[in-house]
């Protein structure tokens, strides 16, 4: 049921009976600021995809060296040489790029899968509060239509005698106060109701959106976000293995070019060929700077691994006794809205024969309305608390 508002003219919140959950979702996602992240990495995992493939291993290069005696025995001693070097990949360095680019892609992969899960719950939430706010609006324009009938008896029987003037102030000023409740719940339903299009940009609302409780009751390894931060370790391990391997680019490297020389003037140039062959030897110490910065970054995935765990759990735990309190706040709750539906009916009947005064009566209503309203949101509360913990445990809808 779509809450109408004060006005009676359009709905606050325009519902949509063939709109899932998991629809809303996924068109959130498309929408959510860190799809941009996303795409980025995907640049990036190709990239490394092209460098794992490549035959060379770096810049190739091309040389030329021009040698005369011009300025010292002026003899017409000339020596050119030309060619082209190529850096090639020392042994386990090919293996190291493509186990980068590889985890790369599993990182990127598991990282759009945590960020549609983060996304999941700030829709579950969303959804929650205007289920909740739409509740309190409904409960408060129910008892603000009361509380009208209500001026409506006391008018008439103010004016067959049966009470006075001030009873009928009394009432009228009620109904103000409650009509003053349904404005403010109105407008809390709309705030709730534009926090949920600005997280989904979406205008409809589904009107189903409950779950049931996962029957996971541990954090495990294939929670999205345990997924993502765990391939984002592996990728680090890949990084420092490779930093460790490739020592910033001092690559070995074969050049293969030309020889032209004469040693006097007028001697006719001899050619020949180049064979050049560079093989880089130690340089450890200038390299384990930047495998220790490596390592670095893979330490710290560790530690937002193991942080991350921790507040997974210490989640779970609280989302249980949540709903263990929940349920059994909920029969509390069931029963005094029986209890207080009872009470409603015995004192306006005996209101109306005169055997309570006026504003007993309103005091008795007015802490039995609020009893109801509590128990509609103790059920509220308990679904939300079950889509929580869904959240937790790592369903994505």
């Amino acid at each position: 049921m779509s809450a109408e508002s004060v006005t009676g003219e359009t709905p606050v919140v325009p519902y949509d009976p063939t709109l899932k959950l998991a629809k809303v979702v996924d068109a959130s996602f498309e929408n959510y600021p860190q799809q941009a992240l996303i795409q980025a990495s995907e640049q990036e995992v190709q990239a490394l995809q092209t460098r794992a493939s490549s035959w060379i291993a770096g810049y190739p290069l091309i040389f030329l060296q021009y040698i005369d005696d011009t300025i010292m025995s002026n003899q017409g001693l000339v020596e050119v040489q030309s060619g082209y070097q190529i850096p090639i990949w020392m042994w386990g360095q090919k293996d190291a790029s493509q186990k980068v680019a590889d985890q790369a892609a599993q990182s990127t992969a598991a990282f759009g899968k945590a960020v549609k899960h983060e996304v999941a719950g700030l829709v579950r939430d969303a959804l929650w509060n205007i289920k909740l706010a739409e509740n309190r609006y409904d409960t408060a324009r129910q008892v603000y239509e009361v509380a009208t009938r209500l001026v409506s008896t006391v008018a008439r029987r103010v004016e067959l005698g049966d009470l006075s003037r001030s009873d009928l102030l009394m009432a009228e000023s009620d109904a103000l106060e409650k009509k003053t409740l349904v404005g403010q719940t109105e407008l809390d339903l709309i705030k709730a109701y534009q926090a949920y299009t600005n997280v989904t940009r979406q205008q409809k609302v589904p009107v189903e959106f409950t779950e049931k409780q996962s029957p996971t009751d541990a954090i495990v390894e294939s929670h999205p976000s345990v997924s993502a931060v765990n391939a984002m370790i592996e990728r680090a391990q890949a990084q420092v293995e490779w930093t460790r391997i490739y020592k910033q680019g001092n690559q070995p490297s074969v050049l293969v070019g030309t020889n032209h020389a004469r040693t006097f003037d007028g001697e006719s140039m001899n050619s020949g060929s180049n064979l050049v062959v560079q093989i880089p030897i130690g340089g450890d110490d200038w390299n384990q700077p930047f495998v220790a910065e490596a390592n670095l970054a893979l330490n710290q995935k560790i530690v937002e691994r193991d942080t991350l765990m921790r507040e997974l759990n210490k989640a779970l735990a609280a989302i249980r006794r949540s709903i263990e309190t929940d349920r059994a706040l909920l029969e509390i709750a069931e029963r005094r809205r029986e209890i207080a539906e009872t009470q409603i009916r015995m004192n306006q009947l005996a209101f109306e024969s005169g055997e309570i005064e006026l504003i007993n009566f309103l005091r008795i209503q007015s802490t039995a309305q609020t009893t109801i309203r509590d128990a509609r949101e103790r059920a509220i509360l308990l679904q939300r608390d079950l889509a929580v913990y869904n959240q937790v445990v790592g369903v994505t809808p």
